[in-house]
């Protein structure tokens, strides 16, 4: 037990300190505005949470809930394309969207651990925090798939940390280099705990609502 809670506030350390990493070569009116832009973001994934709890049954509710996160903050960074996936405590695929669209369950499976054992999700995933490709040509955790139907140049990705595990990733992309800045990725570091929130928040609704639990 004692060993869970130091892991955890490791964690929280750890995340506190990419703040003010990423906050280090900002001014304070830039500071404020990332801060805003946060506020505003969270205040929108909020508001459409709320209705589609109202509105949307069953497991639709959690695709909903990532397609509308995944446009979001797509809107939100100027990214060209985002994908996100949901992973259980042993590391399985629970639920995914991925930016080259739809694909059958094998080859998405192939794609999705190519990027979990070699990629920049990985990499997320094993240090727990937010990472930043400014170049894909020049940084070795960016996977160029075959077929991929997108031009990745800059990513930016992100754990949704619950507790002490890590349930998912998001990925960002933009087609030109450098795209992702430090005033991005501490908007988006502000808002991870909120958007983790909403996620498991629509889980427990897609896995109760069909029982008759609200």
């Amino acid at each position: 037990m004692d060993n869970a809670k130091d892991s955890l506030t490791h964690d929280r350390l750890n995340l506190n300190f990419d703040v003010i990493a990423f906050q280090a070569s900002m001014e304070d009116h830039t500071l404020l505005m990332v801060a805003l832009a946060a506020i505003q973001m969270q205040n929108n994934l909020f508001k459409n949470s709320i209705s589609y709890a109202q509105s949307v049954s069953g497991n639709l509710i959690l695709k909903t809930t990532l397609k509308n996160t995944l446009e979001t903050l797509t809107k939100s960074t100027d990214a060209d394309e985002g994908s996100i996936f949901l992973i259980d405590e042993d590391g399985v695929i629970m639920e995914s969207i991925l930016a080259r669209g739809p694909l059958t369950r094998d080859l998405k499976d192939v794609v999705i651990s190519k990027v979990l054992d070699d990629g920049l999700a990985g990499w997320v995933l094993r240090h727990r925090q937010i990472g930043i490709i400014h170049d894909a040509v020049m940084d070795d955790r960016w996977i160029n798939l075959p077929d991929q139907p997108y031009t990745a140049r800059s990513a930016l990705a992100m754990p949704l940390v619950y507790g002490i595990d890590a349930i998912g990733i998001i990925t960002l992309t933009h087609s030109q280099p450098n795209h992702f800045d430090e005033a991005i990725a501490s908007m988006m570091q502000y808002s991870m705990e909120a958007i983790t929130a909403i996620i498991v928040n629509a889980q427990l609704h897609s896995q109760y609502r069909p029982f008759g639990l609200t």
